[in-house]
Order: structure tokens, then sequence, then C-alpha cells
């Protein structure tokens, strides 16, 4: 069995406190979903800014604008189920991610 040794050359003071790792596809839309308060399986602007700060967004307001440009296809105000990949794909792209 292998055994975690103590790495002298390796200096562990300079190594991340903290380490980010991705939030999948279906960890972002699982986050999403759960903001949608009213549960019409639309988000709008005041649910994905809430969504985006839980995500840790310094700027959430903006963020949702952001979110609502990108993937409202018919430009209705809301993202719904359709466009929910799309805004999915935003946030990935702009890289959301958890701290562990």
């Amino acid at each position: 069995m292998d055994r975690a040794i103590f790495n002298p050359t390796v200096d562990y003071r300079k190594l991340p406190q903290k380490i980010l790792l991705p939030l999948s596809d279906n960890q972002l839309r699982n986050i999403f979903k759960k903001y949608d308060a009213n549960n019409d399986n639309q988000l709008s602007k005041e649910e994905l800014k809430k969504a985006f700060a839980y995500l840790g967004s310094i700027i959430p307001g903006i963020r949702a604008n952001r979110a609502l440009h990108h993937a409202d296809a018919n430009k209705e105000g809301f993202i719904n189920e359709g466009e929910m990949d799309e805004l999915v794909k935003y946030a990935v792209r702009v890289g959301f991610s958890v701290t562990v």
C-alpha cells in the first residue's frame, strides 16, 4: 500500500491554500434551477443575480445581464428551459468553479 511521504524538496508553504475545481454542466444547471424561486421553469434577471451571487460573482447584477444577453434567444427577459444549455455554456466560459 502506498503511503503519502513528506517530500523535503517541495516547499509546501508555496502550494495554494485552496484548490479551484470547475463545476460540471450538471452542477451548474442544478444551481441555476435551485434559484427558480417561483418554480415557473424560467430564470428572471433577479433569480440569475442571486444564482451568480451564490456562485461567488463579485458583480452578480452585471453577470446576470451578460448571461441574459448571451442565453436569452427570444429576448423576453427570462432564461427558459430551452435556453438553459446556453446559460450553462456561458457560466462555464466565464470560469465559475468551486473551491475545495
